[in-house]
């Protein structure tokens, strides 16, 4: 056995272990008779096994897990209608739905504008007319003008994919329902089909919404044979209701998903997103006004010239280039607490210099290999919209 291997063993006994520690405190809150307690700690345990579901390597192991989880489930269920009897902890199915919903969906209304997205030009004027002018003027997208409903943003990691969706809320005060895709599959086992129905309720009250899925490739992705009920169920229930949203036309609600790995979205999922919008690595001006953003407040020498440092940074994503100013600005704080400086509030720190810079790009590398970069123009031309 490979050491990759034995550790990938390792850390699914590990995650079994926490998954058993987490029923055995069930029975004992059982036991003393804290019933809520011990319904918390029967879905904490489903839900590390239903995460072990995804990864298990085999479909005997998926088998296990499935079982083993449907059990804490069921006893779940009976505790919790227990909780639900007059007197009981918990109200009504539906109540409880919407805050498992609150629990697992951040809805907010966000304050990122365009300007805070750096470059991305063709990105944004493709949203915009996807999405922002729809939702401004929706008198004039009706009949064969009708709007876009599914976006795909595609591209490598920490490129603004996820600032950019939320850019567009912003410019189109709309609300913005940002749900995590892994936790909404996992949050409850049998339960996932009644979240989605009641995230898309949620978003109809709230419109103009939009519906923003992170990495989406972890509920979007191709349909197998081995694929757990569960997560199959989710996939069709997401699906009817991006549908939906195609023939209702007068509602105002806009899906957005995001994904590093665009070819493994299943077919079906690919076709509902209309738009698929392919998000680039930035370039020299946008890497510039990215080292702008990431030092703002911070005191710099005048040997900083942002020009030089986005012209040796070519290849870096936006997310690279913060790790490296974060490395950077933490230079003069290392000094001060080797000296012993550090304790002294009366001591000044030093500006930030471009050695400090030089020595953070020695230690920090760009996390996107070239030939990634050939897979996504490759999607690019086959599937993208742009």
């Amino acid at each position: 056995m490979s050491k990759s291997s034995q550790k990938e063993l390792s850390a699914m006994q590990e995650l079994y272990q926490y998954a058993i520690s987490y029923a055995k405190k069930a029975i004992e809150n059982e036991k003393k008779g804290q019933k809520k307690a011990a319904l918390d700690n029967y879905i904490k345990a489903v839900e590390i096994l239903n995460k072990m579901i995804r990864w298990a390597p085999t479909p005997e192991q998926k088998e296990a897990y499935y079982r083993k989880a449907k059990t804490y489930l069921a006893r779940a269920w009976e505790i919790r209608k227990e909780l639900k009897k007059p007197g009981g902890e918990i109200g009504e199915e539906k109540g409880e739905l919407s805050a498992t919903i609150q629990d697992a969906i951040i809805t907010e209304r966000p304050m990122i504008k365009w300007d805070d997205v750096a470059d991305l030009e063709t990105a944004k004027q493709a949203l915009r007319e996807a999405i922002i002018l729809p939702l401004l003027r929706p008198d004039l997208f009706k009949g064969a003008r009708k709007p876009w409903r599914g976006v795909l943003l595609f591209g490598p990691p920490g490129c603004g994919k996820t600032l950019l969706a939320k850019a567009v809320a912003s410019e189109c005060d709309a609300t913005f329902f940002n749900v995590s895709a892994a936790t909404l599959v996992s949050k409850w086992l049998g339960e996932s089909e009644k979240l989605v129905r009641e995230l898309f309720k949620f978003s109809r009250k709230k419109q103009p919404s939009i519906v923003f899925f992170d990495e989406v490739d972890a509920i979007a992705t191709t349909r197998g044979g081995t694929e757990h009920d569960a997560i199959r169920r989710v996939k069709l229930q997401l699906m009817q209701e991006m549908q939906g949203l195609a023939t209702e036309v007068s509602e105002q609600i806009v899906v957005i998903g995001t994904t590093n790995v665009p070819w493994t979205i299943d077919p079906a999922f690919r076709r509902r997103f209309e738009k698929r919008i392919l998000v680039p690595l930035p370039g020299k001006e946008a890497r510039e006004q990215i080292f702008r953003i990431h030092t703002k407040d911070v005191e710099l020498d005048e040997s900083v010239v942002f020009n030089l440092l986005a012209e040796i940074t070519e290849g870096f994503s936006g997310a690279d280039i913060e790790i490296v100013c974060r490395e950077a600005i933490m230079n003069p704080v290392r000094e001060m607490d080797k000296s012993g400086l550090l304790k002294d509030k009366e001591a000044k720190i030093r500006p930030v210099t471009i050695e400090d810079f030089e020595k953070a790009l020695q230690k920090i590398k760009p996390t996107v290999a070239p030939e990634e970069l050939l897979g996504y123009e490759e999607w690019q031309q086959e599937f993208g919209s742009l």
